[in-house]
């Protein structure tokens, strides 16, 4: 029997070709973008699952109340709110500690050295609390003593070659410090999907004795596990009397200390923070870009069900002889299962051929060999094996029971047709496509427009023809070389102003102090970010003055002198810019002398305009000179950068030869904070176009399929004296009053799904009318191009031979 079924199933494939290659590619295109698309959400749900009691550990968050209202939210906490914590909550089974402050230094064996990004002190217990694996030295005692490290292997290689790390020294050096450890342990690479990346770990034990349990620096991740049956919200409940005996100094006193204890599987999906140093990811994306996969999914079955059920009228004979002759309807749908499962199992080995080709195609950045890797995981294959089956069933358990339920005697007697509910249900599927059709061309249209917006708002400062080089690191007669650096850059042609600064646009102020009006009481502190700068920096970035002045060289008092944004002199309650000139501040560190504002700029967008505008101090206070100027900005004016780097780099090599040379196009550097959505704008956009397209191609065998039964109906209209142009409008009317009645459904969704998703965004654009008009007018031109060239053959055929045919 299961011959004869094999050899039923290749004759009807064989004879039916454009169905049988409608059938596949739709159902081939289908399952490749499923399996892409899922292996990517995957990918990005897979973050820190690496460790095998993730769904027990949890990142400590800071947050911070007056009365109710919550005024700050960090990701970051203080290194003595874990020593703390394990003392006095019995909740607290264990934690570690890693702290990112000036993380960023300059590594150096020998003659070899590099500006390290991540170079991080991280308590003793790090590898047994964590599962990043040690491939040299013990868990347990490799960041147990002073001046020792432990390195990645890459970092092993990059420093040391072949030769076995473990026991040579390597100097790590800042602006403000510098030390000499030895490398006691080597971890492999962190793989890609962990939230934090480091290559260099120093021990705890390392760090100066008064910051290791220190209550007022909020720049570490500490990380709890929880006692078995131990609830998180009973550890932050108790958070805020316990912060109470700790928080003993003066900085942000008056505010109720609070935690928020995050799963550390969340960390990577949740919304970014301030402060936060991981590249995070988008939850509202990855999940949208699930429902696509199954849409996609779903539109491929709905083609392959359409179709044969259309194709049934053809079959109907067949089947009826069948029934006579005495086959049963189990026997029926099983000749019809194995026909689904042919073209499934043929479509699934044609889908191969784009999933492995999107790693060199366009979309090669997000499947990289990270993504790749996820395809052969167990529980992937297992869904794709579930996805498989139900394709089989979904395309292929209605048709055949449709055909299974045919009376052999009206069948042969010729008169088969469609039941109502039957033709209503072909119907409602293809309204389904539609509906997706006109939500994602709509999705497309708002990211497109959010992108293009973003990238052509005017961020308020001047970002071109700018160089920025980070500063050297501790050097002897700093303040003397960095100027004497500045000076001789100054001399070059094409030079035109050269600055120093603690930050530059697209990278987060990230220094916080609690400030207050002078005369008013500290319960008024809030946070505010504050930017180093100096007497050329507003000059050089042109931003634009509401009220007061720049910082100027020949007063002397502008040393101490503070320039606020505009947000900043709303924070602090000001009635106005004008208002706040001449005004007097309390800068926290600076609790002898208040410091008077001198001007006020307008507010500028440091960062992406994903982010809101914050609060920022621009000074050049002595008094606050831990706050470092860690960039150069050079603009210039010739067009050869290559040589007016060059020149730069001869430069600093003779005035900084213990530093290594760092240094980025800012335009460049700020642009990158949009290449997330753009990357994800290339994804939705291809997707989406694909599924369109498996639709159309649905569409396009419906049509053909409708034109070819319709033949008789069409000649005796033309007989009748009707047109080519009424004909086609009458074969295309179908299409466009579904696409109507469909887009009346999906506009709404639309409308939701797109509003939620650019509430993501502080500045956005604003959703019009024809935002959600032009999909529909959109979709109504792809489906009537897709049906033209059959609906007018089919207008143009003679009568006379259709007549005599039927």
């Amino acid at each position: 029997m299961i011959r004869n079924i094999l050899l039923v199933t290749y004759r009807n494939l064989v004879k039916n070709k454009i169905y049988t290659f409608i059938n596949v590619t739709g159902l081939a295109l289908g399952m490749a973008a499923f399996i892409l698309i899922t292996a990517f959400v995957n990918f990005e749900k897979s973050f820190d699952r690496i460790h095998p009691d993730a769904a027990h550990i949890y990142r400590v968050e800071s947050q911070f109340y007056r009365g109710n209202n919550l005024t700050d939210s960090w990701p970051t906490s203080t290194n003595g709110y874990a020593t703390a914590m394990k003392a006095n909550l019995p909740e607290i089974a264990s934690y570690a500690r890693i702290n990112w402050s000036n993380s960023e230094r300059v590594v150096k064996y020998n003659n070899t050295k590099y500006r390290e990004t991540h170079v991080c002190f991280a308590d003793s217990n790090f590898f047994s609390f964590f599962a990043y694996p040690l491939v040299k030295g013990d868990p347990l005692t490799v960041l147990k003593e002073v001046n020792t490290m432990v390195i990645s292997q890459s970092a092993a290689k990059k420093y040391f070659g072949n030769a076995d790390p473990v026991g040579k020294f390597l100097d790590i050096t800042t602006l403000s410090d510098s030390y000499h450890c030895m490398v006691t342990g080597v971890f492999k690479d962190i793989p890609a999907n962990s939230t934090m990346q480091f290559s260099f770990l120093i021990s705890w034990a390392t760090t100066p004795k008064f910051l290791k349990d220190f209550w007022y620096q909020h720049e570490n991740y500490t990380f709890v596990k929880l006692n078995p049956g131990a609830s998180a919200l009973a550890v932050e409940a108790k958070f805020p009397a316990l912060a109470e005996r700790y928080k003993t100094g003066p900085s942000l006193k008056d505010l109720k200390w609070g935690i928020q204890l995050v799963p550390l599987t969340d960390i990577h999906l949740n919304p970014a923070k301030p402060n936060e140093v991981e590249v995070k990811g988008n939850r509202f994306a990855v999940n949208f870009l699930n429902v696509i996969a199954y849409i996609i999914l779903l539109i491929a079955c709905i083609n392959y069900i359409n179709l044969a059920t259309t194709k049934s009228v053809d079959r109907a004979r067949e089947v009826g002889i069948r029934k006579v002759s005495g086959a049963h309807a189990s026997q029926l749908i099983l000749q019809f299962l194995m026909e689904s499962f042919i073209i499934n199992i043929a479509a699934l080995f044609a889908a191969i051929i784009p999933v492995m080709g999107a790693r060199y195609g366009p979309l090669h950045y997000l499947y990289d060999s990270n993504t790749y890797g996820l395809l052969f995981d167990g529980a992937l294959l297992l869904k794709i094996s579930a996805v498989f089956l139900g394709c089989i069933l979904i395309s292929g358990i209605y048709p055949a029971t449709v055909l299974a339920r045919l009376k052999p005697i009206a069948v042969l007697k010729g008169r088969f047709a469609f039941s109502k509910s039957g033709v209503l249900l072909r119907r409602v599927m293809v309204a389904f496509q539609f509906m997706a059709s006109v939500l994602l061309i709509a999705g497309t249209f708002a990211v497109y427009r959010q992108i293009v917006y973003m990238s052509s708002q005017s961020t308020g400062v001047n970002i071109n023809q700018t160089i920025v080089i980070k500063t050297p690191v501790n050097t002897s007669n700093y303040a003397q070389k960095t100027n004497s650096f500045k000076n001789t850059l100054l001399a070059f042609p094409g030079v035109k102003v050269v600055t120093l600064s603690g930050a530059v646009p697209g990278k987060e102020v990230g220094k916080f102090l609690a400030n207050r009006r002078f005369g008013a009481p500290k319960s008024e502190e809030r946070t505010y970010e504050m930017l180093r700068v100096d007497h050329d920096f507003m000059q050089a970035y042109n931003m634009q003055l509401v009220a007061g002045r720049a910082f100027d060289k020949s007063r002397p008092a502008d040393s101490t002198g503070m320039v606020l944004n505009e947000s900043a002199v709303k924070q602090f309650g000001f009635n106005s810019p004008q208002d706040a000139i001449g005004k007097k501040i309390w800068i926290e560190t600076l609790e002898k002398r208040p410091n008077e504002i001198i001007g006020v700029i307008k507010d500028y967008h440091q960062q992406s305009l994903q982010q809101k505008y914050t609060p920022v101090i621009l000074f050049m206070d002595p008094g606050l000179s831990w706050i470092p100027a860690d960039y150069f900005s050079v603009k210039v004016s010739q067009h050869n950068m290559a040589q007016m780097v060059n020149n730069i780099k001869g430069t600093w090599d003779n005035n900084f030869p213990e530093s290594s040379f760092d240094f980025f196009f800012l335009d460049d550097f700020y642009n990158r904070q949009y290449s997330q959505e753009t990357q994800f704008g290339h994804v939705f956009t291809l997707f989406s176009s694909l599924a369109i397209f498996i639709a159309c191609i649905g569409l396009f065998g419906l049509t053909a399929y409708s034109a070819a039964r319709r033949t008789k109906e069409i000649g005796v209209r033309k007989v009748l004296g009707a047109s080519v142009q009424n004909i086609i409008s009458l074969l295309t009317w179908d299409v466009v009053k579904l696409i109507l009645i469909s887009s009346l459904f999906a506009l709404p969704v639309a409308y939701i799904f797109i509003n939620q998703w650019l509430n993501n965004y502080a500045f956005r654009v604003t959703l019009t009318w024809w935002q959600f008009v032009l999909p529909v007018f959109a979709l109504i031109s792809i489906a009537v191009a897709t049906t033209f060239y059959l609906t007018f053959r089919a207008a143009l055929a003679n009568p006379t031979s259709s007549l005599r045919n039927e």
